[in-house]
């Protein structure tokens, strides 16, 4: 998979060669006629289709057939193309139009990585079709089209974390970013698996030891600085002590490298900003700060000795 955006995302021909094994009609052979593709077209987009959890094919008797899957996105997406079957899914649903819907479903005020031509040019078609409210959430009228999105996005972020270990646990995800944890053992399969948190941390003369590594995926980010491995670290448990200490730690020990401004922007994009500004405080009033998972300060400067943090 090079990138989960190219591989998430649904063409046009996808969606038709869906509707058609949906209507019932099985025979690759009959399927290429009623779509008027050529083979390799066919066989491609079977291939894609595949990849998704979407189609098996049955390949032993004369005629080659093709239907959709018992995994469950699979089958929401069949309900969807039955019960719905007058709406032009295929030109709905292709291109970037599952990442925007999912981000739609999840969290409309923070729509990111789509330009903002191309996310109004969607959205506009989407609330022409009635797919999209006023209100600019997913119409719930569309009975199965938020238990499908919700469902296929768990099965690409399985996919993703299985590329390091069948035993990676997803720990936290947005979108198409994930924090994984797998075995030291794991190997990245590509460009997109940042290690981060405390598996950084000795990067940063902080020894810490785990049998896990921990792995940031991201289509986008480039590198892992110290602010992300302390967002990372805290993504972990955000409500656990023991991983504030640890994301504490790193704070304080590159405190003249840490960009702030950047540490509280991305902080608010992954929702920790609570937990930012309330550390920021700790560090600056040795008080912890009434509603923050936070050691004390006796506790956090024991801790810190213990490390070769200077407090």
């Amino acid at each position: 998979m090079k990138t989960s955006s190219g591989a998430y995302a649904f063409s046009k021909a996808e969606l038709q060669t869906l509707r058609e094994i949906a209507r019932g009609n099985y025979e690759l052979s009959s399927i290429q006629a009623k779509l008027s593709i050529k083979p390799p077209l066919l066989t491609y987009t079977l291939k894609k289709l595949q990849s998704k959890g979407l189609i098996k094919l049955d390949n032993n008797g004369v005629k080659k057939q093709v239907y959709l899957s018992d995994a469950k996105h699979a089958i929401l997406l069949r309900n969807l193309l039955t019960i719905y079957d007058h709406v032009d899914w295929e030109n709905l649903l292709k291109d970037k139009a599952i990442k925007i819907l999912f981000q739609v479903l999840t969290g409309p005020d923070k729509l990111t990585g789509v330009p903002r031509n191309t996310l109004w040019r969607y959205m506009k078609v989407f609330k022409a079709r009635g797919i999209i409210t006023h209100e600019g959430k997913v119409n719930s009228q569309f009975r199965g089209l938020p238990e499908f999105l919700e469902e296929y996005h768990s099965f690409f972020a399985k996919k993703i974390a299985n590329e390091l270990s069948d035993n990676s646990v997803i720990l936290w995800q947005r979108n198409m970013q994930l924090l994984i944890r797998t075995a030291k053992s794991s190997k990245p399969s590509n460009r997109y698996f940042h290690k981060t948190a405390t598996s950084i941390f000795p990067m940063y003369n902080l020894p810490l030891f785990s049998e896990f590594d921990v792995y940031f995926y991201s289509t986008t980010k480039q590198t892992i600085k110290p602010e992300d491995a302390i967002l990372h670290t805290l993504l972990i448990e955000p409500s656990n002590v023991r991983y504030s200490t640890y994301a504490l730690l790193l704070l304080k020990k590159t405190e003249k490298q840490i960009d702030k401004t950047y540490l509280i922007r991305e902080a608010e994009h992954l929702g920790l900003e609570h937990q930012v500004t309330g550390m920021l405080d700790f560090l600056q009033t040795h008080m912890r700060p009434e509603g923050h998972s936070l050691p004390t300060w006796v506790d956090f400067v024991e801790k810190a000795r213990d490390y070769g943090v200077m407090v």
